[in-house]
């Protein structure tokens, strides 16, 4: 009994010398938080990079971000009527950033984006978020003085 005692011991100290074995601390580490994502905003038309760019800015609140302001930049391609998208979402507590894919259609008064997008990552309180297959629906005024944005799913962060 002795001898297996002092193996187990041993061979416990070399996993954790390797970095194999942590008791338990490991999972403790990884462990991550399953948080609801519904976020809504009001933005407005701040440059238009090229014909086919345009960057956005406003302000955001929900979950899990609380409020703050988004920087989103949309690339459109109108020959196939697809839109990538990239948003950045600070407030003095973090970051967060990710990326969408939407179709947009084009009205007389307005344009439309719907489609999924996801949560890339985050910085501060929000380091290690992620989410995929969110909601993302956006509509813009022709004039880009009145926009609306959101995004709803869920995603993870370290608890």
């Amino acid at each position: 009994m002795r001898l297996r005692s002092i193996i187990r011991t041993g061979l416990v100290a070399l996993l954790a010398m390797m970095g194999i074995w942590t008791a338990g601390t490991a999972s403790a580490a990884s462990a991550t938080a399953s948080v609801g994502v519904h976020i809504a905003g009001k933005t407005h038309l701040d440059t238009v990079i090229s014909p086919t760019v345009l960057q956005d800015v406003g302000t955001v609140k929900g979950s899990p971000i609380g409020s703050g302001d988004i920087t989103l930049v949309y690339t459109l391609s109108p020959p196939t009527g697809i839109a990538k998208t990239t948003f950045t979402i600070t407030n003095a507590n973090g970051t967060v950033t990710g990326n969408c894919v939407s179709r947009y259609s084009v009205t007389r008064l307005h344009i439309t984006f719907t489609g999924a997008g996801q949560i890339t990552g985050g910085t501060g309180s929000y380091a290690g978020i992620k989410g995929k297959m969110l909601q993302f629906a956006a509509i813009h005024s022709i004039t880009g003085k009145r926009e609306a944005v959101s995004f709803g799913g869920r995603a993870t962060k370290p608890a």
